[in-house]
Formats: structure tokens, C-alpha cells, sequence
């Protein structure tokens, strides 16, 4: 009946001869059928548009295939089938094998699978006798704007019958499907275009009517995860999580860079974890311990020699447990690896899973296999990912309901490191009707992860340098809120595009700048950022030199954030704008940052002069106040200890160099120093790197020490209002109040001339 082999993703079905008995469907997918059936069969007033929601192990797919093959595919029409993700159309493939058998009124169906994956055709094979192309929408989209011509000639075999699958059709007010479908509805004005998702609202109401616009019969057919869960169709998720004791090595340089590229984890350091044997080990223990709650259970590792490992380790347990690699992600480098696999190995293995003669099948992403495993019990996820995509369908293995086989609950057991770094894991919710976000909303409490990461940080530092002194008041460190921004961004290792939310802290100092750059960018010309409208976008050298221009004029050239990279966060604000007709990302505001003001704390213990014992139990109290975020912030009472020092001590060196004290002793006596104490100056210049902060001069006979606040206009020898000028900046500075602390020079040298005043422009800069 196929003509190739197994492996190919070129199918040629010889329809006259006997096929498989397709499986019966199940009562929601029935009462499914027959509304597309009647929504194909009707004349509407408008394009043929309608969209399928079925949740995740509803069959949307076979649904799908179903109606294709007992009606368009009978009836001469040829498909084009777009999904995200090489592994989604593998799905496809696999689904439309077992239907095939109810085409009629045809001898043959051709079958090609299209995307930039290792072992699909490229559009360039497409041929105009193909009845089926399933391809990923990255590479059918850029190949019809290049006019590739293999393309262009199956599109013209198709006359006027041509049904579009949209798989994830959630993702389809994208801008560029979104011209992708309008083209072809263009050159094709009776097409169908049928949406399949799980997530069939959007939270962003132009988009909603985007996606009325692409499919203006709206939903054809839905039924929510509670009533499949009722009638047994699907199981119910029980979500636990581990904590292994690693902290992964992620080098904060690329973890920068990684950040711009909106992709899973780098490859490099997937790859450590898996290596890492004392977590293999955990993960195997994990399960002996609890083997009789989990029993049937498939784990996704990442690697074919982490599969082997915990295989291993689960022997030793007298587990009974093999492993399987897929095609495409496994590749063995060494011929000892490669021996233990045969072409028949992974069906054995999977064959003794499916007959119970095995408690766990561990297996490098098991999703492109077309298996049917019903009775899983459970699925261990051994690290976070932040694909969307790759969590559901994982997820999705052990939601198989009594009904089909599967169990009435189902654990999924999430294995937890100790990252350092704040990355926006892909979560999974399948008792709420998910929206187009895809994450529920990111706010308030990963607002404080981010805010822990840059604080420890800084804390750390200062601690490093043997001067745990806070050289700002706490509350400059603390945002006064956050942009949320959404962009829909391609992961180039699976060609999928999600929806990326990122938040932009926002700072005292720097709001009014923001806010004009987001009104600069409503007010300029589309063509200024519609470099930032594709999803394929990644933020490369070209796109900085843009938003640096865009923001010439509107932050002065060398702005700081304190928290984080202001380039980044410009760039994050460019494409949201870009992608979401120029609307502004919506804006949060930090209600509880006066009530994390560390420095209110530490004057009022000050001022209270508890003892050592009376102040650390004291502190215990503040850290575990539930209605506070120290806890996210600090991971443990001694780091929240170290930070209130710092805090601390500012105050008391500020005190005693201004001649502040609330002791009644002081009063009356002399003024304080006409100058900072040498000690003082010291502490200024180390924390300034030595140089001057205005020019990058780093020649120690020509720095000074500079009032931020000038004497002249009330200014005192706090180290706050301190900071480290060459003689020349010093100077021209003269009384303007400017603190270059917070906007630090951009040169990575000093000038190879001594400054001077036409380099300085006291306009470029925050004057009080």
C-alpha cells in the first residue's frame, strides 16, 4: 500500500488495495464530523473559514484526517496541511495513514512531507501530482515569497479545490501568515481554511478580530478538557515536581545573548545535564521510590547516553525499563552506541511496552513515532523547556482517559534545577480554557525573580570587594514597574514560533524616557520597524543599529538600566510595537515597592538600637512576612542579612560624614568636614572602577571626588551623592546636579586626548 519505505515522508497509497480498518471515533468526535461535514457542505455569504477546538488528546488530529479523507480528498480537492514543528507534522503523516482507506473515488494519493528538517523534502522536491503537502508554516511561507516554482505549480494543479489545514491556528494573526492566507484566498477564492487548536480565544482584542477575519464562520465545533475529562476521554493531570540539587553553568554573557534568540535551552547545556550522572541518578531513584504510585511511566530525557544512563541506574533498582531514540534526535557518535540499535530495536522495545513487559520506556522525545501507548500512567519531564509546544505534547503521552484504554489520573513529574538566571519555563494548565498567551500572564512574582536575580547580583559584588556598602538608597534599585511585552518569535532548533512575554523593568529615573520612546515609535513611519514584524526575527547586529537610532534623541547615549541591558529591553518594546500595530505593551505598576524599602528598615532598627540577638530575630520576623516578597528575593535569611547590612551601613557612614546623628549628644557640636573623609574618597573610587565616570579617564593623578548635589546647593558627603570626575569633567560639571552613577560613559577606554567642555553636554543628561 506504501510504496517507499517506512522511514520516507514521501507516501504513495494505492487506493485499490486494502488498507487498514480505521478505528471507530469516539461520541465527541463524531458529534465533531458531522458539524465540519455540514459547514463544508454550506455556500457561505464569505470565505470558507472555520476553526476546530479540541483540547490537547481530543484527536484534533484525526478528527481532522477523518473529514479530509471522507470528503475533500474524495471529492477531488488537494490539501495543504501548516503546522509549527517537524514533530507536528510527523503526527500528521502518521494520523492520515490510518485514513486513508475512506477515500473514494480515487486509485492513488501522494503524500509529502516539507519543512528545513533533516529527512523531509525541501520545496524545491514538491511535485504537481502531490494530493497532500504537510509542511511547517516557516518554510511553505518563505518559500511562496521567494516564488519558488515547484510551489507555484502545485498551487495551479489545484484549479479551485484547495482545503488549508491550520494546525495551532491559534498562531495565525501573526502578520506574516496572516498575508500568507490572504495571498492565497487571492488566487483561490473558494478555499477552505480550517483551524485546529486547543486555544481558541486571544487576549489581545485586535487579534481577535484577525482571527475572525481568517475564519469568519469562528468555531465550528468545541468541547473543554473538564467534559472529556467527565466522560473519561482524558485523564486527569496530577503535576508534581522534584528538585534536583544542581545549579546549571550558564556563562551570564550567553545567557544574554541567549536571551535575544527566544529559543529552548542551548544545546551545550541541555547536553551538561544530561551528562550529569548524580542527576540520572536522582531521576532514577525518584521513580523506585514511588514505582508503585507512577507504575507505567515514560521518561523524556535529551540524550541517547542520558537514556542508557538512567536505564542503568533503574536496573539496579530490578526496574524492568528500556530505551528508544527517535530518528531524528538521536544520533550516537560512537560506533559502540550506534551497534546497541538496529532498524527493528525501537518497535521490540515499544512492542514489550505496549504488552506491559516493561515498567518504563525512556526515550529521546517519543512524539514523531505515531505510538499509541493508552495505559501510561505517568511521564517524567527531566528538565524545564520553554517550548509551549514540546511541554503539551509530552504532557499530552499520559492523558489518555479510561475510555481509550488510558487511566482515569495521570502524574506528570517536573525535575527542578537551581538555575540562576530568570527563563520563562513553558507551564501547563489544562483545567483552564488556555488563551492565545499560551503562559498564563507573567506578573508581580516573576517581576520579583527578576528584580532577586539583578539585587543578588549587585549584592554579591559588593560583598566580592570586601565593601558590603550600599552606594544608592535601596528604593533606586527597586522598579517602579514593568512593561509586559508579547512577541511571537521562531525557534529556529524545531522551526516553531510561540509567543514569547518578556517584562522591561522600569526604573525612577528612566520613565519618562520610555514612555517617549514608546510614543516615538506610534508616531514614526511603519517602514522604520517593520524590520521587527516577521517571528523569524532574532536580535542581530542589524536590528541593535536600528533601535539605536530610534532611540537617538530620547535616552541620552549613555543611558544605563539598573536593571538589565537597555538595549535589550528597547529592542524587546520595538517588536512588540511592531508586531501589535504599534500598541503600547501594557504597563504595571510595582505596588509593594515602598513596602520593600530596606532602608526604612534599617534606620528603625537603627534608631531602635537592637542588640545582635534582638536585630537577627527581628529580621527572621520581616523575612517570613508572608504578605512581602523577601522570600522570592532572597533564597535565604543570611543573603536578606548581608543586603540589610549594606543598607545599614550606608546610613551610618552617611551619618557620620554629614554630621547627621539622632544621638542628642551631637547636638552643638562642630560642623561636619568641608571635604569627604580619605576613607570615604577611597570607597568612592573603588566603587567606580577607578575611573571617571563622565569620560572613562583613568589616570589616578587627575581624578577627583565630586558632589552629585554640590555643597553650593545643600549637598552632603554621603556616598550616595558622591562619585569619581577626571579634574577637566569636574570642572565643567561645575554646580549642575548630574549623577553620572547612573549614567555611566559607554567608552570602554579613555579618550587618547584629555576632555574637554564641547564633549560634554550637561543637556544629554538627568539635571534637577
Amino acid at each position: 500500500m506504501n510504496e517507499c519505505k517506512p522511514e520516507s515522508f514521501f507516501r504513495s497509497y494505492d487506493l485499490t488495495k486494502e488498507q487498514k480498518q480505521p478505528k471507530d471515533p469516539a461520541a465527541h468526535q463524531h458529534d465533531a464530523l458531522n458539524k465540519l461535514q455540514r459547514w463544508y457542505q454550506t455556500k457561505h455569504s464569505t470565505h470558507h473559514g472555520g476553526i476546530l477546538v479540541l483540547p490537547t488528546g481530543g484527536g484534533k488530529t484525526f478528527t481532522a484526517m477523518r473529514f479530509l479523507c471522507t470528503h475533500p480528498l474524495s471529492e477531488g480537492y488537494k490539501v495543504l496541511w501548516l503546522a509549527h514543528t517537524h514533530h507536528l507534522l510527523e503526527q500528521a503523516l502518521y494520523s492520515l495513514e490510518s485514513e486513508v482507506k475512506l477515500i473514494r473515488n480515487k486509485q492513488k494519493l501522494n503524500v509529502r512531507v516539507v519543512s528545513g528538517t533533516t529527512g523531509h523534502f525541501r520545496p524545491s522536491q514538491i511535485q504537481t501530482s502531490d494530493d497532500v503537502l504537510i509542511c511547517t508554516l516557516q518554510t511553505i511561507t518563505r518559500a511562496y515569497n521567494n516564488g519558488i516554482t515547484q510551489l507555484k505549480g502545485f498551487l495551479n494543479s489545484v484549479g479551485k479545490k484547495l482545503v488549508v489545514v491550520f494546525d495551532e491556528a491559534h498562531h495565525s494573526p501573526a502578520p506574516s501568515y496572516c498575508r500568507f492566507i490572504k495571498a492565497l484566498r487571492k488566487n483561490h477564492t473558494n478555499m477552505y481554511l480550517l483551524g485546529l487548536t486547543a486555544t481558541p480565544t486571544h487576549t489581545d482584542k485586535k487579534k481577535v478580530g484577525w482571527l475572525s477575519e481568517l475564519f469568519p464562520q469562528e468555531i465550528i465545533y468545541q468541547i473543554s478538557p473538564k467534559d472529556l475529562m467527565a466522560a473519561g476521554v482524558l485523564a486527569k493531570p496530577i503535576f508534581e515536581t522534584s528538585r534536583t540539587t544542581v545549579t546549571p553553568e550558564f556563562d551570564e554573557n550567553k545567557y544574554q545573548q541567549w536571551v535575544k534568540d527566544f529559543r529552548d535551552l542551548p544545546e551545550q547545556i541541555i547536553t551538561k545535564l544530561a551528562e550529569n550522572r548524580e542527576r540520572n541518578a536522582f531521576i532514577a531513584k525518584t521513580y523506585a521510590d514511588n514505582k508503585e504510585r507512577y507504575g507505567k511511566t515514560i521518561i523524556f530525557a535529551d540524550r541517547w547516553f542520558q537514556c542508557e544512563q538512567i536505564c542503568g541506574f533503574l536496573k539496579q533498582y530490578e526496574i524492568k525499563v528500556d530505551t528508544i531514540y527517535s530518528h531524528i534526535d538521536a544520533d550516537p557518535s560512537s560506533a559502540d552506541a550506534r551497534n546497541k540499535r538496529n532498524e527493528n530495536t525501537n518497535k521490540q522495545v515499544l512492542k514489550a511496552f505496549h504488552k506491559n513487559e516493561l515498567d518504563v520506556l525512556i526515550n529521546v522525545r517519543m512524539l514523531t513515532e505515531g505510538t499509541d501507548v493508552p495505559d501510561v500512567q505517568t511521564v517524567f519531564l527531566t528538565r524545564q523547556t520553554t517550548s509551549q509546544i514540546l511541554m503539551t505534547q509530552m504532557v499530552g503521552r499520559a492523558l489518555r482517559g479510561t475510555q481509550f484504554g488510558g487511566t482515569e489520573s495521570a502524574y506528570i513529574v517536573s525535575f527542578i534545577d537551581n538555575w540562576q538566571q530568570a527563563i520563562n519555563w513553558a507551564e501547563y494548565e489544562i483545567e483552564k480554557l488556555p488563551t492565545i498567551d499560551t503562559v498564563q500572564p507573567i506578573g508581580e512574582r516573576v517581576a520579583m525573580q527578576l528584580i532577586s536575580i539583578d539585587l543578588l547580583r549587585r549584592l554579591i559584588e559588593q560583598i566580592n570587594s570586601g565593601v558590603n556598602v550600599n552606594t544608592h538608597p535601596f528604593i533606586t534599585q527597586m522598579p517602579l514597574g514593568w512593561y509586559r511585552v508579547q512577541l511571537e518569535v521562531m525557534k529556529e532548533e524545531d522551526e516553531s514560533t510561540e509567543i514569547a512575554q518578556q517584562l522591561v523593568m522600569v526604573f525612577e529615573h528612566e520613565k519618562a524616557s520610555y514612555e517617549n520612546f514608546i510614543q516615538f515609535l506610534q508616531d514614526v513611519e511603519e517602514s522604520e520597524i517593520e524590520g521587527f514584524l516577521e517571528p523569524t526575527i532574532s536580535f542581530d547586529d542589524e536590528h541593535e543599529q536600528i533601535v539605536e537610532k530610534l532611540k537617538e534623541g530620547v535616552f541620552s547615549p549613555d543611558s544605563q538600566s539598573i536593571g538589565g541591558d537597555l538595549m535589550k529591553n528597547l529592542l524587546y518594546i520595538t517588536c512588540h510595537m511592531a508586531q501589535n500595530d504599534r500598541e503600547a505593551p501594557t504597563w504595571f505598576d510595582f505596588k509593594k515597592r515602598k513596602e520593600h524599602n530596606l532602608d526604612d528598615l534599617a534606620q528603625k532598627f537603627i534608631d531602635t538600637d537592637l542588640g545582635s540577638r534582638a536585630l537577627i530575630q527581628e529580621l527572621q520576623t520581616e523575612y517570613d512576612r508572608i504578605d512581602r516578597y523577601w522570600k522570592i528575593i532572597y533564597h535565604d535569611l543570611n543573603l536578606f542579612k548581608s543586603q540589610y547590612d549594606a543598607c545599614a551601613n550606608r546610613i551610618l557612614i552617611n551619618e557620620k560624614n554629614s554630621g547627621i546623628s539622632n544621638d542628642s549628644s551631637f547636638i552643638g557640636t562642630a560642623p561636619p568636614d568641608l571635604e569627604p573623609s580619605e576613607e570615604i574618597k577611597k570607597l568612592v573610587k573603588k566603587r567606580d572602577k577607578y575611573q571617571c565616570l563622565c569620560c572613562g579617564e583613568d589616570k589616578q593623578y587627575l581624578l577627583q571626588i565630586d558632589h552629585i548635589n554640590p555643597k553650593y546647593r545643600g549637598g552632603n558627603h554621603s556616598l550616595d551623592n558622591l562619585q569619581t570626575l577626571c579634574k577637566v569633567c569636574n570642572k565643567v560639571k561645575g554646580t549642575e546636579v548630574v549623577d553620572f552613577c547612573l549614567y555611566q560613559t559607554p567608552l570602554n577606554a579613555p579618550k587618547t586626548q584629555c576632555p574637554h567642555s564641547e564633549l560634554i553636554r550637561i543637556e544629554h543628561f538627568l539635571v534637577y
